[in-house]
């Protein structure tokens, strides 16, 4: 008989790759019964999502920056810099989710900075879908953002 140490030196190629077929899988089934990814999503991913219904996209730039450029089609508004700091973004991102914390949302700022820092601030606070829009609006070095994609955006002309 083997001893352990060399049956685990033996199996650990086919172990870390059944182990690894298993995540992929279970990933695979879960995308596709409508669960909703968390952490890091593309623009296109996003605005798919949004689309079917399956997440609601925040825009937390400021409103100077959704008059410049306009707010990405169909999202929410909710700043992350308010008067009243991060209880009043935390009060809108509420008022936003009904205060159901288990509400899907997917945040998105100029270049991934602050949507990154917000999305775990709420997750912190018990928030347990939270996507980041990492490009952000503008792109960053991970891609072209969403208007550099050319996906929908709408202007904000009521922005305050």
């Amino acid at each position: 008989m083997m001893p352990w140490r060399g049956w685990l030196r033996i199996q650990r190629g086919p172990v870390l790759a059944g182990a690894a077929a298993l995540i992929a899988l279970v990933i695979f089934l879960g995308a596709g019964s409508g669960a909703v990814p968390q952490g890091v999503v593309a623009p296109e991913q996003a605005l798919r999502l949004a689309r079917d219904g399956g997440v609601t996209i925040i825009d937390i730039r400021r409103p100077d920056e959704w008059r410049k450029t306009g707010v990405a089609s169909g999202s929410k508004r909710a700043t992350i810099r308010t008067r009243q700091g991060t209880a009043g973004f935390l009060e809108r991102i509420a008022k936003l989710t009904k205060g159901d914390k288990t509400t899907p949302i997917a945040l998105i700022c100029a270049a991934g900075v602050r949507s990154k820092h917000a999305s775990r601030l709420l997750r912190d606070r018990g928030y347990t879908q939270v996507l980041d829009i990492s490009e952000g609006m503008l792109g960053n070095g991970k891609g072209a953002g969403w208007i550099g994609r050319k996906l929908p955006v709408s202007p904000c002309p009521g922005c305050k």
